[in-house]
């Protein structure tokens, strides 16, 4: 086996480079590289080494003055006992801040999520820089063997829950023994723990190492645990949970317990606060649908540069909030320090009023840039109930016409003010398949501009040659059949909420009603879109954006059809019960009344050549290879597509702090100049939102 770990003091070269030439950059660990396994383990990583941070001196303070206190009073353990010998240590943007405060936010996410996102203690790796580089997390650093096949991760020792009890391996185990492996608990392996085949054989090491063996190569292991914050996004995919509270609420451990309901329901920390937490900060109280207060996290486990344990900030308060209009009233009201999400939902036409607040609150506005792959894009159902939509759906003139049926200058000019790129339809601009190398900066060229241009009379003739003609004179177009084609743009409530989408799609609309097609927008309840899109009722939805990445493979659900969210649910779901004990059970039923709804694609559809590339690309160890497997699957999307149908890419996006807030990024500080808008990235975890303090 090559070794692969670099020198300390190589890496610590390095780094210095990195940042020297960046001009900055996102914070980023240097944390110790691990004891050196044994000749037998897998070889070493390239995980970054670490530098300690200093050592305090006598009477020197480098915690919270409320924690301080505490420790005076005997309430606490001192500083040094309840930290990591070998912290996670984040580097500030912009210099070493000052503790207290409380981070004010009205969030229209009322299930918590958005606070999740800004949270990233969870996850063993961590996205920075957009999505350019990954740093140790929760693990301090790791190793793989060369084919990949095989990982180490090394966690830090001392680390603790937030009530202060041990943090071990046997908290991950009990999440993947007691919940993933356990056939009464709805929890199953996530993907990226699957491979050749078969769910990852995992062993305890030590209390702070974890081996994990793949049937076959699993290159994408480290990015899919540095994707999500995996604490409660998403569901099923905790990968650490208190051990010692959750097991009271678990029939295994307590035999006055039948089912699972409650547990799940306390592991939860943003419905609990009683769960003990990784997080910056811990929750504390909770008022159902209302609000939602977390303190600093007395066992936090990272340090800024100078040994101070994170974060600054004391407290955040959450008060949920009806929508983004209140959202906006709060934060140019200078109640908000600090708004990523929601304020990145806001309309650019609401720039100027956010600008007039900063005359009169102190507030600073920052432009990011979303990252998203399409604006505002639609996607008709490939997988249809109705076999009549469906075949003219997959009529690829008929997709193309629709494309060339938008006017996506009048989107960019009224929508996005003149921001963003006029696109097709791809994954997000920035994704290392398009950057990588010049092959891939002319994939996404084509695949951009495959049917940009606003053109009504080649929709026409397109929509013509699809067999969608006006049958009976009424002035709509009909289905081939002669039969009436209404086409249903289906978009949730909770979408519709954002003048974005709401004006972005009107103008697609107005397109396609323009070359003859009767078009329909039907707003629904988010919890039935998302029964409509597991049963393939869509019809075309709307009111979304395509934007994940930093790699197609981390989520590649939008260009291969692996789940029912999004372009083939039926298809997508039939890949899905690959491997698992559904697979080739229910045949003799039909796709609809399948557990789950699946059907399997005839010979000659896009989806095989998708699946086959893909299960190539996903256990492919050659870096190199793997990225011109990835690029094959553009080819596909150019030579078949569009599938799904984009407005603007890489929109500019809304992001606010008042300037009393330090280390506050710019956009040069960020790598690529923001990647907001998919939930891969995290943001703002990925932005260590600890390391923000209040200059007052």
């Amino acid at each position: 086996m090559t070794p692969k770990r670099l020198s300390f003091l190589a890496l610590l070269l390095v780094f210095a480079l990195v940042i020297s030439a960046c001009g900055g950059g996102a914070p980023a660990e240097q944390p110790a590289a691990p004891e050196a396994p044994a000749a037998e383990a897998p070889a070493a990583a390239e995980a970054p080494a670490a530098a300690e941070a200093p050592a305090a001196a006598e009477g020197d303070v480098r915690e919270a003055p409320m924690l301080h206190e505490k420790v005076l009073a005997g309430e606490l353990p001192p500083l040094d006992e309840r930290i990591p010998a070998e912290p996670l240590v984040i580097e500030p943007f912009n210099e070493i801040g000052q503790y207290g405060g409380t981070w004010h936010r009205f969030d229209t996410a009322t299930n918590g999520n958005h606070i999740a996102m800004a949270q990233y203690g969870y996850s063993p790796v961590h996205w920075v820089k957009d999505g350019l580089d990954k740093r140790p997390g929760l693990a301090k650093g790791w190793d793989f063997n060369d084919d990949k096949t095989e990982y180490n991760l090394y966690f830090r020792e001392g680390t603790r829950w937030s009530d202060g009890e041990p943090f071990t391996v046997d908290d991950f185990l009990y999440w993947w023994e007691d919940m993933v492996l356990n056939a009464d608990h709805p929890d199953v392996p996530p993907d990226y723990l699957i491979s050749g085949g078969a769910t990852a054989e995992i062993t305890k090491v030590d209390d702070y190492t974890l081996n994990f063996k793949f049937a076959a190569p699993a290159p994408l292991f480290l990015d899919r645990l540095a994707m999500w914050p995996n604490g409660v996004v998403p569901a099923g995919e905790r990968l650490f949970v208190p051990k010692h509270y959750a097991s009271q609420f678990h029939p295994k451990y307590n035999t006055a317990v039948t089912t699972y309901q409650e547990h799940d329901e306390k592991i939860d920390w943003r419905v609990n606060p009683d769960i003990p937490v990784l997080n910056p900060w811990m929750p504390v109280q909770y008022e159902p649908g209302t609000r939602l207060v977390l303190e600093r996290n007395p066992y936090y486990y990272a340090v800024d540069t100078a040994g101070n344990q994170l974060p600054y900030i004391d407290r955040v308060d959450v008060t949920y909030i009806e929508n983004l209009e209140v959202s906006k009233l709060r934060v140019t009201g200078g109640e908000q320090e600090i708004c990523g999400r929601p304020c990145s939902s806001q309309p650019l036409s609401e720039l100027g009023v956010f600008r007039d607040a900063e005359a009169t609150v102190g507030l600073k506005t920052h432009l990011w840039d979303g990252g998203g792959g399409t604006g505002v894009m639609v996607y008709p159902n490939w997988t249809h109930q109705d076999p009549q939509k469906r075949a003219l759906y997959r009529d690829r003139n008929f997709r193309l016409a629709l494309s060339h049926a938008i006017d996506r200058g009048k989107v960019q000019n009224i929508v996005y003010f003149g921001t963003g790129e006029q696109t097709t339809g791809t994954m997000s601009p920035k994704a290392i398949e398009f950057t990588a190398n010049e092959e891939g900066r002319q994939l996404y060229e084509q695949w951009r501009d495959l049917a940009i241009t606003y053109e009504p009379e080649k929709a026409a003739a397109l929509l013509d040659e699809a067999g969608a003609v006006d049958a009976n004179g009424d002035g709509f177009r009909d289905l081939p059949s002669g039969d009436e084609l209404t086409l249903r743009i289906d978009c949730s409530a909770g979408a519709m909420q954002s003048r974005t989408n709401t004006q972005a799609t009107e103008i697609i609309k107005e397109g396609w009603e323009a070359v003859g097609l009767r078009v329909q927008i039907n707003v629904v309840p988010d919890e039935q879109m998302g029964v409509m899109q597991d049963n393939s009722e869509i019809d075309i939805r709307g009111c979304w954006g395509v934007g994940d990445g930093p790699n197609f493979l981390v989520f590649p659900n939008w260009v291969v059809w692996v789940g029912n969210d999004r372009t083939a649910p039926l298809y997508g779901s039939w890949y899905a019960v690959r491997g698992t004990a559904k697979e080739g059970t229910e045949l003799d039923l039909d796709p609809l009344e399948r557990n789950p709804p699946r059907e399997e694609p005839p010979p000659d559809d896009p989806a095989w050549r998708l699946w086959e590339i893909y299960d190539a690309a996903r256990t492919e160890p050659d870096d190199a290879k793997r990225l011109a497997l990835s690029q094959d699957i553009i080819r596909v999307h150019i030579e078949e597509g569009p599938f799904f149908i984009g407005t603007v890419g890489n929109e500019v996006v809304i992001i606010t702090a008042l300037e009393k807030v330090g280390n506050f990024p710019s956009k040069d500080q960020l790598g690529q100049g923001g990647f907001v808008g998919p939930w891969i990235m995290s943001y703002f975890g990925a932005v260590y939102p600890e390391q923000f303090y209040y200059k007052e």
